[in-house]
């Protein structure tokens, strides 16, 4: 035999064995995708242990809501869950990373793994678990129990920033006392928890790498599934997408400030003073009058009393409201709502008007759904009905899932969805046909400026604070920064918002936790991507329904009317039944037929406004941006 053919022979052997170690490999993986019976067995205790003690929490938490946040019963009953849940899900750890380990299971087990709960903090030593719940606790009381002292009465140092200190200065005239509240309660609620802030982030730090992210910025985006890379890259993108109409927008709210208050409290090129503009902006989020603001476009058209519509339409009670919005909902082609769902319906107090909102309760184990109601009737109270409702047909939607893909896809995803519908119920063709809207007036263009300019001023001004927030927290946590770099916050919020302090703040102040309207170590991207998903399915949906048409002014988003449009529905339950099954992207391409959120939504709802204030900045000689 020939030199030649043997190392022919030799070779062919070799690929007979290379082809053999292939097809092993793929019978491996293709058991490994198979379901495995050990694991749905794991799976299905989890499942039901977890569901149950979920429905303990929900109802500790439907306590709360009926006797009110202080109510010790309820309170005890959380505490108790809380260490039911976390005691249970530590003696799943050790198997769920065998399970991982492993790759067994098909594709369903696996996600389910995968959106098994986490230890968290849990997993940190007992020492730093005691300081990190400690420092937590510490900040949040420290936000929301601070007393401010009264401006020049330094021996009343009584006040609360809600309601007390909020009240006096959308009220004031006097500038110097709206400064010295902006110091004041900067000086108590961040500089006061420096040192704790800069603790707390260093045991943040350390919870990423013991809960399996060596990079923290990581574990800061997880529930998005994304890296903090990716994560970061997908708001920056929202945020330059959104700069042109912020920028025009800004210019024009920097124009009013300084007809109100000088030039050399506002002067041109420079980022407005915050504590003049967070007054301003501020009060978007009250019942607005028309009066509020110098600059409205249609200042004698003014704006829409829906409350009082609501009460001359015999919208009075919050049962009609309910089963009004109800109709809407089956109108979609969704199922109407039964009627026992209204008779067991239970009413919260309504003495505090920030607290009082209607809302679903979902159980994991119960046949049944409660809703909580506010007995306000108002205009906040009636387009938070359809937020209400829309989460019940979310829970029901997603209740074919096991409990560990239940839940959404990110926080506050089901809420873009209630917002959604929330939204396109503001149309005043909608609110028209319903009776609310009689006079022509509030189809035609400035009196819809009037409202896109209000509305604006919640939305378009609060996504990059949101961001600010946000963004600094991921460059401490990737070491670009350190914690309590005051500089560098100052500069992220002058070049992302426009604000600047009324007087240059060091590193000798801090005034990052002042901001943070919730917990240290929420996160806002969340709620960026909620509010920029709600104008992403508005706009959507009114596409397909034909109700919008790009460049026709009759039949611009803000106009669109959705109610009877009966196919919604079922497009819409196929998306929720999905619960947290996939990664937001697929709920997203089943929603709206693309995987990605994207912020043209919101930019071709604020169209017309964007274009009215291009044409005013520049009649009036308005300097955009800032140096």
């Amino acid at each position: 035999m020939s030199c030649e053919s043997e190392f022919v022979r030799v070779e062919s052997v070799g690929v007979m064995w290379k082809l053999l170690l292939v097809l092993a490999i793929v019978g491996f993986v293709h058991a490994s995708s198979s379901p495995d019976s050990t694991l749905a067995d794991f799976l299905a205790a989890a499942n039901q242990q977890l569901a149950g003690i979920y429905d303990q929490s929900v109802l500790a938490q439907l306590q709360s809501e009926l006797r009110g946040p202080n109510d010790v019963v309820a309170l005890l009953e959380l505490e108790i869950t809380d260490e039911k849940l976390l005691n249970y899900v530590k003696t799943l750890t050790r198997r769920v990373a065998k399970f991982k380990r492993l790759q067994l299971g098909d594709a369903s087990q696996k996600r389910q793994l995968a959106r098994m709960p986490q230890l968290g903090y849990e997993a940190l030593s007992a020492m730093e678990l005691t300081q990190v719940y400690a420092l937590a606790s510490n900040m949040s009381d420290s936000y929301r129990n601070v007393q401010l002292c009264a401006y020049k009465q330094p021996g009343n140092c009584t006040l609360r920033l809600i309601p007390e200190v909020q009240a006096i200065i959308q009220q004031s005239r006097d500038l110097d006392e709206i400064e010295y509240y902006w110091f004041e309660w900067r000086q108590r609620t961040g500089l006061a928890t420096r040192v704790q802030f800069v603790a707390f982030m260093e045991l943040y730090k350390k919870t990423a790498q013991v809960n399996g992210y060596p990079r923290a910025e990581d574990y800061w985006f997880r529930s998005l599934e994304k890296s903090g890379t990716q994560s970061l890259a997908l708001l920056d993108r929202l945020m330059a997408a959104l700069r042109p109409l912020f920028l025009q927008f800004h210019a024009h709210v920097r124009g009013s400030l300084r007809k109100m208050h000088g030039e050399r409290l506002v002067p041109r090129g420079k980022p407005y003073p915050q504590h003049l503009a967070e007054v301003f902006i501020g009060n978007a989020f009250r019942r607005v009058r028309a009066e509020w603001y110098v600059d409205l476009p249609s200042p004698q058209t003014g704006l829409a009393n829906i409350t009082q519509d609501l009460h001359r339409r015999g919208l009075s009670t919050t049962q009609r409201v309910f089963w009004n919005v109800a109709e809407y909902f089956r109108g979609l082609g969704l199922p109407l709502l039964e009627s026992d769902l209204w008779t067991n319906a239970q009413s919260v107090a309504a003495d505090d008007d920030d607290r009082c909102w209607h809302k679903v309760w979902r159980y994991y184990t119960l046949p049944r759904t409660n809703l909580t109601y506010c007995p306000l009737n108002d205009e906040e109270r009636f387009f938070n009905m359809f937020e209400a409702q829309s989460d019940l047909y979310y829970y029901r939607a997603a209740s074919g899932q096991p409990t560990l893909l239940r839940d959404e896809p990110f926080p506050n995803f089901s809420d873009a969805i209630g917002k959604f519908f929330s939204l396109a119920a503001t149309s005043p063709r909608y609110l028209q046909k319903l009776g609310l809207l009689q006079e022509a007036k509030w189809l035609e263009l400035p009196a819809r400026l009037n409202r896109l300019y209000v509305q604006g001023l919640r939305v378009v001004f609060l996504l990059p604070v949101f961001y600010v927030l946000d963004r600094y927290r991921v460059e401490v946590l990737s070491g670009h920064i350190k914690a309590d770099d005051n500089e560098a916050y100052w500069r992220l919020t002058e070049h992302y918002t426009g604000a600047a302090a009324p007087r240059k703040r060091t590193n000798e102040q801090f005034d990052v936790p002042a901001k943070m309207l919730m917990e240290v170590d929420d996160q806002y991207f969340s709620n960026i991507l909620s509010i920029v998903l709600q104008f992403q399915l508005l706009k959507h949906y009114c596409t397909t329904t034909q109700q919008f048409e790009k460049d026709n002014p009759r039949k611009a988003l803000d106009l669109c009317d959705l109610s009877d449009q009966r196919h919604i529905g079922a497009s819409l339950q196929r998306a929720m039944a999905l619960g947290s099954s996939v990664p937001y992207s697929d709920v997203l391409q089943e929603l709206v037929g693309e995987p990605d959120i994207n912020i043209d939504g919101l930019l071709t709802y604020f169209q017309p406004l964007h274009d009215w204030l291009v044409q005013q900045n520049q009649l009036k000689g308005l300097d955009v941006g800032w140096a």
